[in-house]
């Protein structure tokens, strides 16, 4: 069985999706410690006017140490905003009539909550790409070590895992010996934003952006095999 596991992003990226979509179980790590001006709560996205990227943020109100499951938004006075931003960015472009409306419609309805606002978002575009596998949320697996490393072995001896599949991030803190004592293989992600390329407003191509990018863009068939093709695990 293959495991990955990741914190909550805000509309994530290609990549983020490409983990989940090689995962049999894909593991919601929402108890770790929130990073401010992080992806956590904020997505990039391309502006059509400037052909430059832009920063999509949720204003949240956090303190040092807070967990990311702690964290709330300061006001609701960003969503009517948002909701502008996204449409005036993408209303011209071939596929916003396939997700638009409800994304807009869920930047309005949203929970106040960081990682339950990011949960639906997520969902939401899951649902729309017809994910495959399995969605775990970590408090379904508690307790498990605070020790980040020790932590990712405890949540895949829980699942079963015999696979997990590591981020580039990883490198900083997976310690091998320890997962190999565990009977896991490790198996790091190689997915190389500059080489997946789609159609984008503008001549200009900006890798990395938002998953929402590539659906207004590309719709949700192509958005799902772009996924799928950028990088695979050898079964």
């Amino acid at each position: 069985m293959i495991v990955s596991i990741h914190q909550p992003h805000f509309l994530p990226w290609l990549g983020y999706f490409n983990k989940v979509w090689n995962s049999d179980v894909f593991v919601w790590l929402h108890n770790v410690q929130y990073r401010k001006n992080y992806f956590q709560s904020r997505t990039r996205l391309k502006n059509p006017h400037t052909l430059q990227e832009f920063w999509l943020t949720v204003p949240v109100r956090a303190s040092l140490g807070m967990a990311i499951d702690e964290v709330v938004e300061v006001n609701d006075r960003w969503r009517k905003p948002m909701a502008k931003t996204l449409e005036q960015f993408y209303k011209k472009t071939p596929y916003f009539q396939e997700l638009g409306l409800e994304l807009i419609n869920l930047v309005h309805t949203c929970d106040a909550n960081l990682d339950k606002l990011n949960y639906q978002f997520f969902l939401l575009i899951l649902d729309k790409l017809n994910f495959p596998g399995k969605i775990v949320r970590v408090e379904e697996l508690l307790p498990v070590s605070e020790e980040p490393n020790q932590r990712l072995i405890d949540i895949c001896e829980k699942i079963g895992a015999t696979r997990y599949i590591a981020g580039k991030g990883g490198k900083n803190y997976v310690n091998a010996q320890q997962w190999n004592k565990a009977g896991i293989e490790v198996i790091w992600q190689d997915f190389q934003p500059a080489q997946v390329r789609y159609p984008q407003q503008g001549n200009n191509f900006i890798p990395g952006l938002s998953v929402i990018d590539c659906l207004f863009n590309t719709g949700i068939d192509e958005t799902r095999r772009l996924i799928e093709a950028a990088w695979q695990v050898k079964r």
